[in-house]
């Protein structure tokens, strides 16, 4: 059975953001924000393509001129140029995502001494995060899967982009953002307290059981992640409810008979989804609700594992787990 963490020695490609995250250039956006929009704190780059002409492009001016004003007192972020030079030595790919003008993270880079990456996108990609394929766009650049890259970012942005697109994320620099920190796997004060856990081989318990593990406790979590569920029920509301909690709590494994299919009757009963799921497998229709949320529960074909009919509810699933632990 696979274990319920993210391994940070197994990250096969990272993403950076740039301003607070490898440089740091004190951006300071406060009076645009008070002379167009009247002090609210909109999104810039979303808020300025709503813009008409030819105030769009004064506005777009003025923040590429803010940009470049903090690009060229940049600093490098204290730890920033350790975690490079460990994904180096590895030879882990990694680039860097930023919603900067193009020619500011330049300049910046040029200030704080780093050769940027050809893999360095500004807000002239095709897509911009939190836009999801802005990240997957990224991913794709240095030849590594959603699913094996790490988002480093200090800002809700890059979080949020990476929750959408299916990658692991963490939030540096920046603890005191309840908003970004509920998004994240993990939150790290510093990049070099993230270099230190790059180097000894740290383990993340990943964002989607966080809930599970604070009540509970990690071993408890691993001792749900060695745990089989046999779907041996219809796919009601009730059992997809069931499912949802069992994943929720770090099971390892559901399974489902080889040929079964989704029935009339019960998409009859599960409003919420469309008649192309009729007679599809069961298999394919589990992994196409939980892949997405719950990546490290395996959905295998077969009967192996506890029958689902016979748990009453998670909780005394887990508590007698637990009971025959202690006994």
């Amino acid at each position: 059975m696979s274990s319920p963490y993210i391994h940070l020695d197994q990250i096969r490609g990272v993403i950076f953001d740039w301003d607070g995250v490898i440089a740091e250039s004190r951006l300071d956006f406060a009076p645009l924000r008070e002379k167009y929009f009247g002090g609210r704190r909109v999104p810039l780059l979303e808020a300025a393509a709503e813009m008409q002409e030819p105030l769009k492009t004064e506005f777009m001016n003025a923040v590429r001129d803010e940009e470049m004003r903090g690009a060229a007192r940049s600093a490098a972020v204290a730890g920033a140029f350790d975690l490079i030079a460990l994904l180096d030595g590895r030879r882990v790919p990694w680039c860097v995502l930023s919603r900067n003008c193009r020619e500011s993270i330049e300049l910046a880079a040029r200030s704080i001494g780093l050769a940027l990456p050809p893999q360095t996108f500004g807000r002239e990609a095709r897509y911009v995060k939190p836009d999801p394929r802005a990240m997957t766009d990224a991913a794709q650049s240095i030849g590594v899967p959603a699913s094996r890259c790490l988002v480093i970012g200090d800002y809700l942005y890059e979080l949020l982009g990476a929750r959408r697109a299916g990658m692991r994320c963490v939030l540096v620099n920046n603890c005191s953002d309840p908003e970004s920190a509920a998004l994240a796997d993990a939150v790290f004060p510093t990049m070099r307290d993230l270099a230190e856990s790059f180097l000894d081989g740290g383990t993340l318990v990943p964002w989607e059981y966080h809930g599970f593990a604070r009540r509970c406790g990690r071993r408890k979590l691993e001792k749900m992640h060695e745990q089989a569920v046999h779907v041996d029920t219809p796919l009601s509301f009730q059992t997809l409810d069931k499912l949802g909690e069992l994943a929720a709590s770090g099971l390892g494994r559901l399974s489902v008979d080889a040929g079964r299919t989704l029935g009339l009757q019960e998409l009859r009963e599960q409003a919420l989804l469309p008649p192309s799921w009729l007679e599809a497998p069961a298999a394919q229709l589990l992994r196409s609700i939980f892949a997405a949320r719950y990546p490290l529960l395996h959905i295998a074909l077969g009967e192996a594992g506890r029958p689902l009919s016979s748990i009453a509810s998670v909780r005394n699933f887990t508590e007698e787990i637990f009971h025959r632990e202690r006994t």
